[in-house]
């Protein structure tokens, strides 16, 4: 028989909004569905039920009781991301699970045992890996979805129930935890049924027959027989929402905002083991309207300091038109690069720190400019392209360095010390000679000089190049290679012979 686990957050509204913020959770907080003083509390704090402040008053009645109260308005959004995010930790350890998309997921434990280890165990990280992303929930696990859901929302933390004892742990619960519709509910309380082992206790055939097909349907809930279990893929895009009080219209509140918003977003990313390759943030203004905005990223990461960083860049580069009354960030995911380390070289950087640092590269000089240089297919002295930096050293080959120690001492091969950009000199002397090249640092008579080797091409395009280069040995004892531009008359140094 299959093992279900359930994860189940007692006070979602709550959990929903002390993920953005936190410092409030030690504070006298009450939530509604709007601002109006006679709006009902949806859901109120430890510390606002310590105070007299109960879940359906009025915010004028609640104010009148205890005046400094917190209110907030619970936004749907919210609620989503939350109940995302519990999703998110139920994928950790499993594949096959199932979301009512606000308070609770179900994951089927078989093939976790290699992951997270026996049930216990798994329960265990199942509650911090939870508490981690901000949604604090309980975890019961049992034979079926109900039985699940029943043993964690009664269980106070970790409640797993043997196999076969789940309607022994039932049978004395309320039967309005089976959540009967309202004609239903009205009926079993006038026959007095209180329980749901009382309820089991009934002929079911008696019972279908006077309550129909939700009497039926209720019987199989009390007795384990849930509905088929139903799958749900992963997300490709983890995503986070806010609606702001107040409009800011100041690029300082708005990262602000846009911190909490990536914090989350990435302890979703770690918890999942992946990484964030590209930002993709709507920003929402105040009087409508709204701006798309993508923010590429060198390299996968979950690092929320240089995501914040990359998005500061893009804003102050392109600040809001308006003040901004509501903000979208979902980050693109992407698996972390894996890094085979080596025997007998050097351990490297983290691949995490790695991630980092390019990202922050990317921040400072622009994500056109980070990446590994290769060469172009191209005549072109110096033509190169950059690419995205994919991680891996390349290392020369065994064969390589066995021929390389196989070329006899007697040849001399010279490495030339290539200047990038090149450098610009000064070369007198008479037309078909060279006399004297002076440049920055460097400079003297030239002894000895061969060339010119001339060099053309790309005249089909809107950059030729026409080059005539020369070795030169100058008195200062170096060996360099120059050359004159053919179209300016220019004369450069290309490098240095070691």
């Amino acid at each position: 028989m299959p093992r279900i686990a359930c994860l189940w957050v007692p006070e979602m509204l709550l959990a929903a909004h002390l993920r953005f913020e936190p410092e409030l959770a030690e504070t006298p907080l009450a939530l509604t569905e709007g601002e109006a003083a006679r709006q009902r509390i949806l859901a109120v704090s430890r510390r606002a039920r310590e105070a007299g402040v109960e879940a359906g008053m009025s915010v004028a009645q609640a104010r009148a009781r205890y005046a400094p109260l917190v209110v907030r308005r619970i936004v749907d959004a919210a609620v989503a991301s939350a109940a995302a995010a519990l999703a998110d930790v139920a994928r950790t350890v499993g594949p096959r699970i199932e979301s009512n998309g606000r308070d609770r997921v179900f994951l089927e434990c078989e093939g976790t045992r290699t992951l997270a280890g026996a049930e216990p165990s798994l329960a265990t990280a199942l509650a911090a890996r939870a508490a981690r992303c901000g949604v604090p929930a309980w975890v019961g696990i049992a034979d079926a979805k109900l039985a699940a859901y029943l043993a964690a929302r009664e269980g106070g933390g970790v409640c797993i129930l043997p196999p076969g004892g789940a309607r022994a742990f039932m049978a004395p619960l309320p039967v309005d935890l089976l959540e009967p519709d309202p004609a239903t509910a009205s009926t079993l309380v006038d026959w007095g049924i209180r329980t749901i082992g009382d309820l089991l206790a009934l002929p079911s055939g008696a019972l279908a027959h006077r309550l129909g097909a939700r009497g039926a349907a209720l019987v199989r809930r009390a007795r384990g027989e849930d509905a088929p279990f139903v799958p749900q893929e992963p997300p490709a895009v983890f995503e986070e929402r806010m609606e702001l009080e107040y409009a800011v219209d100041h690029l300082e509140p708005l990262m602000f905002v846009l911190h909490r918003l990536l914090a989350c977003v990435t302890a979703r990313m770690a918890v999942s083991g992946v990484g964030c390759r590209e930002l993709d943030l709507l920003v929402g203004f105040e009087d409508g309207g709204q701006e798309r905005r993508n923010v590429p990223v060198a390299a996968p990461t979950v690092d929320a300091k240089t995501l914040l960083t990359l998005a500061r860049t893009h804003l102050e580069s392109r600040p809001p038109r308006r003040a901004v009354g509501r903000l979208r960030v979902a980050g693109v995911a992407a698996r972390m690069r894996p890094t085979q380390l080596d025997f007998l070289e050097p351990v490297g950087p983290a691949p995490a720190a790695l991630a980092a640092t390019l990202a922050r590269l990317a921040a400072l000089c622009g994500p056109e400019r980070v990446g590994v240089l290769r060469p172009v297919d191209s005549h072109r002295p110096g033509a190169v392209k950059v690419e995205v930096f994919g991680g891996a050293v390349s290392r020369p080959s065994s064969t390589a360095a066995v021929a390389a120690a196989d070329v006899p001492l007697r040849i001399v091969r010279l490495a030339l010390r290539a200047f990038r950009p090149a450098v610009d000199v000064e070369v007198l002397g008479a037309p078909g000679s060279l006399a004297y090249v002076r440049g920055s640092g460097f400079g003297g008579r030239v002894v000895r000089w061969a060339g010119p080797w001339r060099l053309r091409g790309d005249w089909w395009t809107s950059e030729p190049y026409a080059r005539e280069y020369y070795d030169v040995a100058l008195s200062d004892g170096g060996v360099y290679r120059v050359y004159r531009d053919a179209r300016s008359g220019r004369w450069s140094t290309d490098g240095v012979y070691d």
